[in-house]
């Protein structure tokens, strides 16, 4: 794709979906420009356009003409991911040194997500979430610059980085007892997902994320009937895009959500199907827990067979 096609692209999308160059463009680059990238009069980083078409909710279209040092950061990124999917933090630190050695002086996109990892590798070692919500308000300010409420924030356009920096305040508002502001944050970014166009395969990794610390946050609330609600949803999603990461947790959360509703049967189902999800993942230490109070509060059902 050509430099011009690249921006007459971007130009066409943000017209047809309806956006302001302002609004696109707010804490990614200046108006003017945006203006000489759909003009095609500047050539844009990798970064950049991967921005803007996240917020736009196109499909990463630039692949094709990045630079061999642009996808040696894609290349390190990826490894990133994957460790942070899986929690293998082992070797994570020398990973996120390899990519931060790659950006250079003003990539404020690249510099946010480095930033961001290394919060999320520091929790690992010592979880104080107060410091940590701070260190990621101030790592989502990159782009959404300070005095900028959340509601302004959640009201504007998002890219898939300030989306899961969200994600992770709000688990930190929960484990901090601040259930309201957690479920402002994530209800917020649901109604984003259900009312922006975003690319269908960003939405099925990002969206059950919201779910479930959603159903997380409701179930501190004691709102049962919402927790099965979005469970239901995230089981669905998860089977129909064969994404099986919390496809197990969905259906514990449900079956616990039942459980306080006193549906004691639809419970014990949704909770010896987690069990059997997290056995087919191979998730012995999940497993662990689950028999125990499997047993403990289904004692002549499953003294025998778990």
């Amino acid at each position: 794709m050509a430099v011009y096609e690249i921006g007459n692209y971007i130009h066409d999308m943000r017209v047809e979906r309806g956006y302001s160059q302002e609004e696109l463009c707010f804490g990614i680059c200046s108006v003017g420009n945006l203006s000489k990238i759909e003009n095609g009069a500047r050539m844009p980083n990798r970064k950049t356009v991967e921005a803007l078409t996240q917020r736009l909710g196109c499909r990463e279209v630039f692949l094709q003409y990045s630079s061999k040092e642009e996808m040696q950061q894609v290349k390190i990124c990826n490894q990133i991911v994957k460790k942070i999917a899986n929690y293998q933090y082992e070797g994570l630190e020398e990973l996120i040194d390899r990519f931060e050695r790659t950006i250079t002086k003003g990539d404020i996109l690249n510099s946010q997500y480095c930033r961001f990892t290394r919060i999320i590798l520091k929790q690992q070692k010592n979880q104080n979430w107060e410091q940590e919500i701070k260190e990621l308000e101030d790592t989502l300010r990159m782009t959404k610059p300070n005095g900028i409420e959340m509601k302004a924030i959640l009201k504007g356009l998002l890219t898939y980085n300030e989306i899961v920096i969200l994600i992770n305040i709000a688990r930190g508002y929960r484990k901090l007892g601040r259930l309201e502001e957690g479920i402002e944050i994530l209800c917020g970014l649901k109604e984003y997902m259900d009312t922006h166009i975003i690319d269908q395969t960003e939405k099925v990794q990002k969206y059950p994320m919201i779910l479930f610390n959603l159903s997380n946050l409701l179930m501190d609330k004691r709102q049962y009937a919402k927790v099965v609600e979005l469970c239901d949803q995230g089981i669905a999603m998860s089977k129909e895009n064969n994404r099986f990461c919390l496809f197990p947790k969905f259906l514990i959360n449900k079956g616990l959500a039942l459980m306080e509703q006193g549906e004691r049967e639809q419970a014990k189902e949704s909770l010896l199907r987690g069990y059997c999800a997290f056995y087919a993942l191979g998730d012995e230490r999940q497993c662990k827990r689950l028999r125990g109070y499997l047993k403990e509060t289904w004692l002549d059902s499953f003294s025998n067979t778990l």
